[in-house]
Formats: structure tokens, sequence, C-alpha cells
């Protein structure tokens, strides 16, 4: 997945792209960096908007519709988990957080079970039946505290047959890997249900304030234990998950000249990767994970570049365009592809191009004399969409384009939305949201149109969602700043 930092189009009658002061709007609207001088500067939304002009990345006479097409979820009940005594919290913690997961999947409809329903003796598939429920997942607790199992057992209640049974070995309740265990329990429930597999078992990284100025942050799919990463009290920007889930690759100041460094998804200290001269931003790693691709503004011009991540060495330039400038890359699941934000028709733009051609194609509608903004892009990883905000009366706006440039489809229209990331199922995306009233990041199902607020920290941005993540590994350090009680 790719992360990328969004810097401010500022439009002013004496700019152009041949001479030299172009400036870029990236993912965050209120970070703003200007070429050559590379100035930073964080503005409030009121400053922001006066400096903004109304834009429309869209041709007056082609309006994209928001449209939803309406898709059956089956019905899944879960009952009341039992579990002996010393383990009822365990088993209703289990219930309450798979039960969220297989919401929050959007494939299945979490159907309430009565309390006059029985429970006991043999599956009554008749009386799930009547309740119009087409999954039945039956749950139990046994072991210790210590070493709690959770046994749970699917049914189909159209067929009236077992459909598949497990046995889940869970942390003590208070470990800090105990809902992440759980999470890989709800994915197992989705793909044994729908052949489909679920996204609990992924993590958000985002840009949040801390201390000393912006940090990076995490936080679960389901929106609980976000907690601080960095502890740099500088500027990071743009974080970006390696397909291992084991990195997190970020633009920093924190030596003053802005590089790329990585860190552990477990915390730490950050790394130095790369540091080459000028700036350097927007990172993001290829498919395999050896490389990273990122923008470097060298001589007063940014291009994109790769890094080899296994030798440690050897920049190589993937961009060229004259009197423009290009940043913000992303892949295709194959590697082969890349797609990027450039200004080379005089609008900020997202092209596409192979890693060995270098001829970039247009993807993005271009509207003659319009300030055009079109930014974040981000591949899915189904390989089949890229998603971006573009400015729709004056406003960033999500939308989702073919590689190819066809079947532009806008997917938000309240308020203002940008720095879309694609999840790993490719139906999910994240960005970041103001709305009435509220900031924070969201998550948006493309399918249905179904949208939930997944962190209200003021001033989150720039998201980037994992990969799944098969261990607890990444969960077991740092301190959270949220707890399932409280960071809702």
């Amino acid at each position: 997945m790719a992360s990328t930092v969004v810097l401010i189009l500022f439009d002013s009658p004496n700019m152009s792209p041949t001479n030299g002061q172009m400036h870029y709007g990236a993912r965050n609207p209120l970070t703003a960096i200007a070429m050559p001088a590379i100035v930073l500067a964080f503005l409030g939304p009121a400053t922001a908007a006066a400096q903004v002009p109304v834009r429309d990345s869209i041709p007056t006479d082609v309006r994209v519709g928001i449209l939803y097409q309406p898709s059956f979820r089956p019905g899944i009940v879960m009952p009341l988990v039992p579990a002996p005594q010393g383990l009822r919290e365990v088993a209703d913690s289990a219930r309450r957080i798979i039960l969220r997961d297989l919401d929050y999947s959007d494939r299945l409809q979490v159907m309430p079970v009565g309390e006059d329903v029985p429970i006991e003796g043999p599956i009554n598939y008749g009386l799930w039946d009547e309740l119009e429920a087409v999954w039945l997942l039956v749950g139990a607790v046994e072991g210790t505290p210590d070493q709690p199992v959770l046994r749970l057992s699917l049914h189909d209640v159209v067929f009236r047959l077992l459909q598949e049974v497990r046995a889940f070995e869970l942390p003590p309740l208070a470990h800090p890997g105990f809902r992440h265990a759980l999470h890989t329990a709800a994915d197992a429930v989705v793909r044994w249900a729908t052949s489909s597999a679920g996204i609990a078992t992924t993590r958000i990284a985002y840009v949040a304030e801390g201390p000393g100025g912006s940090e990076i942050y995490v936080v679960d799919s389901d929106g609980f234990g976000a907690r601080r990463l960095s502890s740099d009290s500088s500027i990071a920007l743009s974080p970006a998950w390696s397909p291992t889930g084991d990195r997190i690759a970020f633009m920093s100041y924190k030596n003053g000249d802005p590089a790329i460094y990585e860190i552990d998804a477990d915390g730490g200290r950050s790394v130095l990767s790369v540091d080459l001269p000028g700036m350097d931003l927007t990172p993001t790693y290829t498919p395999d994970g050896t490389r990273l691709g990122f923008a470097a503004t060298i001589d007063g011009r940014t291009e994109v570049y790769t890094y080899d991540l296994v030798r440690n060495c050897c920049p190589e330039r993937a961009t060229f365009a004259r009197y423009a400038n290009s940043l913000s890359p992303t892949f295709a699941p194959d590697g082969r592809r890349f797609a990027f934000n450039s200004d080379r028709l005089g609008q900020l733009h997202v092209f596409v191009q192979g890693m060995n051609n270098g001829s970039a194609e247009l993807i993005t509608p271009y509207i003659y004399d319009r300030s055009v903004h079109n930014a974040g892009p981000d591949w899915s990883p189904t390989g089949d969409r890229i998603a971006f905000h573009g400015w729709v009366g004056g406003e960033p706006q999500i939308f989702t384009v073919a590689p190819d440039g066809r079947g532009l489809r806008q997917l938000t229209q309240r308020g203002r939305n940008e720095d879309p990331s694609w999840a790993p199922d490719g139906r999910h995306i994240i960005f970041a949201s103001t709305r009435d009233g509220a900031t924070g990041l969201w998550v948006l199902d493309v399918v249905s149109g179904r949208i939930r607020r997944l962190v209200s920290a003021a001033g989150a941005r720039l998201p980037d969602w994992s990969g799944r993540l098969d261990s607890a590994s990444q969960l077991t350090s740092g301190a959270a700043v949220g707890s399932e009680s409280n960071n809702r």
C-alpha cells in the first residue's frame, strides 16, 4: 500500500510550469511545501481555505454520480458463549469482539439473539431458519484464565450442516495480543462463510499531533488500541506499511534534513533509510518489499525514485518530466506499474507508468483552463482500481478510477475527504475527513456505501492500511492511548 504526503497547490497568476515556482498538493491539505524554497508550514483550516481557490476536478458537463448497489448480506447469529467460572469475562469479550469484526467486514449481517431463544441442547436448525439466519456461529470457552481456548463451529442453517469447526488458543485476557487472537478467529469465520478474507487482523498507521510535533500512530482495524509509534518530537509524515507488516516507512525532519526513515511496527527507534540530497518524501514499498518508492527534490525539481533495500544502495530515477514535478508513487500489486502525481500538464493529476517504460499515461480528467487538483493516489490490492482525492465544488472528495482511466467514480460528497488508502480486501477505504463538525479517520465500504468513524482524534491524517498481520507481535509493546472502553 502506498502512503503519500500531500502538498497544497497554491495557485497564482504568476506561476507556471516553466518558472520553477510550482507548488504541490499532497494528501494533507493543512501541510504545504513550497518549491524550490521547500518551506514547511502548518496552516489552520481557515487559512488554507483562504489561499486555495475553488477547484473542480471533474468537467462541468460530466458529473459523476455516487451510486452504491444494495447487496445481500447473509444473516449470522452468535448466541452467548458458555464458559466455566473464571472464564466468563473471556467468553463475553470474545463474543463482543468477534461480532464487531463480522459486522465491520460488511459481508455478513449480524443478527441479534433474543433472550427467549433457547441455546441449550442440539442445534435446532428449524428455529434459526425461522429467524431468517443463514449462518449460526456457536462458541465455547475452555481451559484456564492463563491458557483459554475458544472453540468455534459454523453451521449452515439453510442446508442444516456443520460448515467448519476449529479451536483457537488465546492469550490471557489482559495480554496485549488477546484482541489480535480474536481478530484472527473472526477473519477465519468470514473466510468460512464467504470464501473471502476478512480485514480484522489489519492495522492502520496515520499521522497525528504528538508532544513535540506530528508523530506516527497505529490503531487496530476496529478502532481500538491506538498508540503512538514514533517519539521524535519533530515533523513526521506519510507512513507506509511494509508488505510483511513488520516495518513502517515515513518521512521525518528529525535531523533537520527531510529524509525517509523506517521504524519497527512494535515501536522503538526510527532508523534512517534514504537520505538523498534535498528533500525525500512520500515513501511506499514495492509489493515484494525489496525496494522503496519515493519522491526526491534535487536541484529544484521533484521526481519519483526507487531505492534498493536489500543492498541498501542504488537509487534509480523512475520519472522524467522536463519543467515539472512528480511524487506520491503507489505500485500495482504485480509491481510492474506505478501511479503517481505530477503537474506536467500544468494541473495536478494522477498518471500511470510502467516500471520499465518511461511513458506516463494520464488517468484523471484534464480540464482546460481550470484549477484541477487530483492527489493522493493509492492502488487497490486487487489491481482494478486506483483511489485518489479530487476537488468538487471547492472541497476534496474521494474517487476511484480504473488504471486505464475508465470508470471514474465519486465515493463521497459530504464534508472534506482526502488521503484514501485501501484495505487488503480491495473493498474498504480509509480516509481523513471533516464532516458535521467532526474530524478524524473514516472507513468506507465501496460496495454498499456504509461508513464508520475509526479515529476521532483531531488532526489525524495520512492513513495507510496494513496488509493482514499473521501474528500479534506488532501489538505486544508500547503504551496504548485508547482502549475498548474509551477509544470510540
